[in-house]
C-alpha cells in the first residue's frame, strides 16, 4: 500500500506547454529535482536531530515522486510524494505528516534558491546541492519556465528559467561554468583523418571535435560544402563561461544537412537585421521570441515533403513566405504578432483565378489548407 500527498503543482510556461501536455524531456529535469529534495531531507534531518550520525535505514528509500495528471493552464502536472510500505519491507520512519515534512521542508528551500536568484541574492546552500541545477531546467528553451510555486495568492517569484538557472550555477565557488542544451547551425570547417577530429565553425568561433562514427557521413559530407556554406543543425550539451560565452561543446545529440531554404537558417540570418535595415529610416527588427513560436508552427504542421518557402522580412517586422512555380506565385504575410495572417494565390497566366484568403496559423486546420493548396499548386 502507500501513503501519498500532493507535494508541487508547478505551471509550466512557454509555446510548447499550450497544448497542456509535458514534453518527454522535461522528466529528466523533474528527475533531477527529486534527487536534490532527496538529499536536501537528508540533511535537515540529520540538523534537526544532531544526536544522529545517519538517517535511519529506509529513510528515502520507498519514497518517491510520481506525476499524477496533467492540468490545464499552460501545462500543470501534479507531482504527489509517496511513500510505498509493505509487511515485508517497512519504511522507516512511519510515513506521517511529521515525516513528510522533511521533504516539504526541502522543496521549500529549493524555492527560496530560485526566488533568490531571480531577486540577485547569493545562494546560501553548498555547491554539491547547487551542481543538480547542471540537471534541473536543463531542457528548457528560450522563453520557458516552471513556476514552482505556482501560487496567484502570493507574490513571490519561484520561476525557473534558463537565465535563473544560469545565476545559480555560477554561484558555485569552485567551477565558474555551466552548461546547457544548444541548437545551433554550424559549419564543418576542417576534417582531420589522422587524429580523427573535425571543427565545428560557429559564429567567430572554432570548436575542436572528436570524430562520432553515428555522424561521420554527415560531417564528410557538410565539410566537403563548406565552401557552398552548406549548414548542419547541431544539437548538444555546451559548455559557458561566467560571460556566458561558449567555451565547449560535448555530447553531441544530433547533426542534420540543412537545406538552404530551412526556415531556421534563413530566420537566424534575418535575427541579424536591426531597426531601420531597410534604408535607415525603414524597417523594423524581427521579435526573435514570436518568430520562434512561428517557426515551431511551422516545423510542426507544414507538410515536409512540399516545396520549402523563400522567407523574407517585411518593414513592420512580420514575415512573408513565397513559393514560385512556373506561372503560379504564392505568397503568405505572416503576423508575427498574433499569427492571423494572408495568404495570396497568383496566376500569371488567369487573374480569375487569383484570390486572398484569411489565415488563422494558431489552428491546425489552417496548416492543412496551406498544405493542400501548396501540395496541388507548387509541384
Amino acid at each position: 500500500m502507500s501513503t501519498e500527498k500532493i507535494f508541487i503543482s508547478p505551471r509550466l510556461e512557454g509555446h510548447r506547454f499550450d497544448d497542456h501536455t509535458l514534453p518527454v524531456s522535461l522528466l529528466e529535469d523533474f528527475s533531477a529535482f527529486e534527487e536534490l529534495v532527496f538529499e536536501l531531507a537528508k540533511k535537515i534531518y540529520l540538523d534537526q536531530n544532531p544526536q544522529r550520525k545517519r538517517v535511519p535505514k529506509g529513510f528515502t528509500d520507498n519514497v518517491y515522486l510520481k506525476l499524477s495528471k496533467i492540468e490545464e493552464g499552460s501545462t500543470i502536472p501534479q507531482i504527489l510524494i509517496a511513500v510505498a510500505t509493505s509487511i515485508s519491507s517497512p519504511t522507516i520512519p512511519i510515513a506521517n505528516d511529521e515525516y513528510f515534512s522533511y521533504f516539504e521542508t526541502a522543496r521549500d528551500k529549493v524555492f527560496e534558491l530560485v526566488e533568490n536568484a531571480n531577486s540577485g541574492k547569493s545562494a546560501e546552500m553548498d555547491s554539491k546541492f547547487l551542481n543538480y541545477f547542471s540537471r534541473i531546467g536543463k531542457n528548457l528553451e528560450d522563453g520557458e519556465s516552471i513556476d514552482f510555486l505556482n501560487s496567484s495568492s502570493s507574490s513571490r517569484n519561484v520561476k525557473l528559467n534558463k537565465n535563473t538557472r544560469r545565476k545559480i550555477l555560477l554561484s558555485r565557488e569552485e567551477k565558474l561554468v555551466y552548461s546547457e542544451i544548444i541548437h545551433e547551425n554550424v559549419l564543418i570547417s576542417l576534417i582531420d583523418k589522422k587524429n580523427k577530429i573535425f571543427h565545428v565553425e560557429l559564429k567567430e568561433s572554432t570548436f575542436e571535435q572528436p570524430i562520432i562514427d553515428d555522424f561521420s557521413d554527415t560531417i564528410y559530407l557538410a565539410f566537403q560544402e563548406y565552401e557552398n556554406k552548406t549548414l548542419v543543425s547541431l544539437k548538444a550539451t555546451g559548455i559557458f563561461n561566467e560571460h556566458n560565452k561558449l567555451v565547449h561543446i560535448e555530447d553531441i545529440q544530433s547533426m542534420d544537412i540543412l537545406d538552404g531554404y530551412d526556415i531556421n537558417v534563413r530566420l537566424q540570418n534575418l535575427f541579424q537585421l536591426e531597426d531601420k535595415w531597410y534604408d535607415g529610416i525603414q524597417g523594423k527588427a524581427i521579435n526573435k521570441e514570436k518568430a520562434n513560436i512561428f517557426e515551431n508552427y511551422f516545423k510542426n504542421y507544414f507538410n515536409s515533403n512540399l516545396q520549402l518557402p523563400a522567407i523574407f522580412p517585411m518593414l513592420n517586422g512580420d514575415l512573408v513566405l513565397e513559393w514560385k512555380k512556373d506561372e503560379i506565385e504564392i505568397s503568405l504575410e505572416v503576423k508575427l504578432n498574433n499569427l492571423n495572417s494572408e495568404l495570396f494565390y497568383f496566376d500569371m497566366d488567369n487573374d480569375e483565378n487569383d484570390f486572398q484568403q484569411e489565415i488563422n496559423l494558431n489552428i491546425d486546420s489552417e496548416w492543412e489548407k496551406i498544405n493542400d493548396l501548396i501540395s496541388k499548386s507548387i509541384i
